[in-house]
């Protein structure tokens, strides 16, 4: 159900533990948390904390982060800072909080505020109880005080003026939230089709009932260029392509489809799984032609990392580069050990049910389990290795088509060729901006000084010319001026525009 989730991993505290015993039988109580705008305090929104308790309960405590200040209370005391605690007779007690919405990641927000609208997610609130009798157990429920979206467990919530476009696709329901003033590049329908794509075509589990999906307007200056919060939901900045292999929404939504416990040595994963089916899916859909599918995974960035061990990767980003790479040829890998049988969506609906935290080991055994034999040479190679592994170039690889292996070619007498008239190529040339050397269109570098003629994301590296997002690992390029608002490359230290010095 929307905006509701039973929160397994809560522990309450008896204080009759030979009563509890003899009464196995759960009760609840509810705790909802819901959030309205405060116009008139940008970066700030109203949280609320409403309860509705069970009479077996004799005391309830909330502990909270110092983003959130307590600002009016009924049947609760303050007993600490970021402390309250129940007065022990009101039935239906609540808390109203000042909450601290924004937030910031690699030079931009992830959750902003902006007094008229806000993407937010809700704050982790410690509850501690005891009760007396049988067992009592908390239901955690999510909900919105005004027009909004809330994800089923807090982690993506938008309030403010929007429309709202559902389907389903894939046994899913997908709900879009698009803000009054957000204006997506891609037209809905291509971004409902390439999500439905996905959803149905994905087979590797973990599937949500209801997946929410935020169109994030492009004025604000993301970190991101999107970003998957919580069990079921993400946002998108609206300027997203989903005629790219780096296709941010089939990226976030394939994170809602990760269900595995997190451990170091796989978390390469992580990211190497969402970038390698955003390209797969995005070309199976017919989105994107198979050369760029390939030519965005065969990338060489951070091909020195270790994946297995995040302390030996080159970038923070290898994930993102290396992990897309090696993740696409051991499909392949798997695809040509089966005869074509079984892919890599197999081993992800293993490891997507593995108990604990996804070890190495245990990634191992779900491939040995798949293949029928294991990949622990290939594995320790490009894995365990700083070594790279090719991407094939067989398109029906990648489709599910017959693969046949070429019969070698039969030695050929080699002769003189013929000359051919001379083909005049025309390359573009311009002038490098600090030495004035000569240099060709393609060029990255100016040979004779060495200046980068493209700007570079400041994460991966990679050259860029006036994207506000980077294609290859979406870290926000441009920065906005606070004085005049002109968006400019973020590792400009004044506006170009109107003087003003960044930092």
């Amino acid at each position: 159900m929307t905006g509701r989730r039973r929160d397994k991993y809560v522990r309450s505290h008896d204080i009759n533990t030979s009563r509890r015993d003899r009464i196995p039988m759960a009760r609840t109580f509810t705790q909802k948390l819901s959030a309205e705008l405060d116009p008139t305090a940008e970066g700030l929104v109203h949280l609320y904390a409403e309860f509705s308790l069970h009479s077996n309960l004799r005391s309830i405590t909330l502990s909270f982060p110092d983003y959130l200040g307590a600002e009016e209370l009924r049947g609760f005391s303050q007993s600490q800072r970021h402390q309250c605690e129940w007065d022990g007779a009101t039935q239906n007690p609540w808390i109203r909080f000042r909450y601290d919405v924004n937030r910031t990641n690699a030079g931009g927000y992830e959750f902003v505020d902006t007094g008229s609208w806000a993407l937010l997610k809700y704050p982790p609130i410690n509850t501690s109880w005891k009760y007396t009798g049988g067992r009592v157990e908390l239901d955690r429920q999510y909900d919105i005080r005004q027009d909004g979206i809330v994800s089923s467990d807090g982690s993506i919530v938008y309030l403010g003026p929007h429309r709202e476009e559902s389907f389903r696709a894939g046994g899913q329901r997908f709900r879009i939230a698009i803000p009054t003033n957000a204006s997506l590049r891609a037209s809905l329908a291509d971004v409902c089709a390439s999500l439905s794509f996905a959803a149905e075509n994905l087979d590797v589990g973990g599937k949500n009932d209801e997946v929410i999906v935020v169109v994030a307007p492009s004025n604000i200056n993301w970190g991101w260029g999107g970003l998957q919060s919580g069990v079921n939901g993400f946002w998108a900045v609206d300027s997203s392509y989903v005629d790219h292999a780096n296709n941010t929404w089939i990226h976030e939504y394939v994170h809602t489809r990760q269900e595995w416990d997190r451990d170091q040595s796989t978390r390469w994963l992580i990211e190497g799984t969402t970038n390698y089916y955003a390209a797969l899916l995005t070309f199976l859909d017919g989105r994107v032609s198979f050369s760029a599918f390939h030519r965005y995974l065969e990338t060489d960035r951070h091909a020195n990392s270790v994946l297995v061990d995040p302390g030996r990767w080159t970038s923070p980003n290898a994930y993102y580069t290396k992990g897309r790479r090696v993740t696409a040829a051991l499909d392949a890998k798997i695809r040509r050990e089966t005869g074509g049988s079984k892919t890599f969506e197999d081993v992800f609906r293993r490891i997507n049910r593995v108990d604990g935290s996804l070890t190495h080991g245990k990634l191992k055994t779900a491939i040995r389990n798949v293949v029928g034999h294991g990949l622990e040479d290939w594995l320790a190679t490009y894995v365990e290795q700083s070594r790279v592994p090719d991407v094939p170039t067989e398109e029906a690889l990648f489709t599910g088509d017959t693969v046949s292996v070429p019969e070698p070619e039969p030695e050929v007498e080699e002769t003189e060729p013929e000359e051919e008239d001379e083909v005049e190529i025309e390359i573009e040339v311009d002038d490098c901006p600090v030495c004035g050397a000569a240099v060709e269109s393609d060029q990255q570098f100016c040979a004779a000084c060495g200046t980068a003629l493209f700007r570079q994301c400041p994460v991966c590296g990679r050259g860029v010319t006036d994207e506000p997002y980077c294609p290859e690992c979406g870290t926000a390029i441009q920065e906005e001026c606070d004085v005049c608002g002109h968006r400019q490359h973020s590792s400009e230290e004044y506006c170009p525009k109107c003087g003003t010095k960044f930092g």
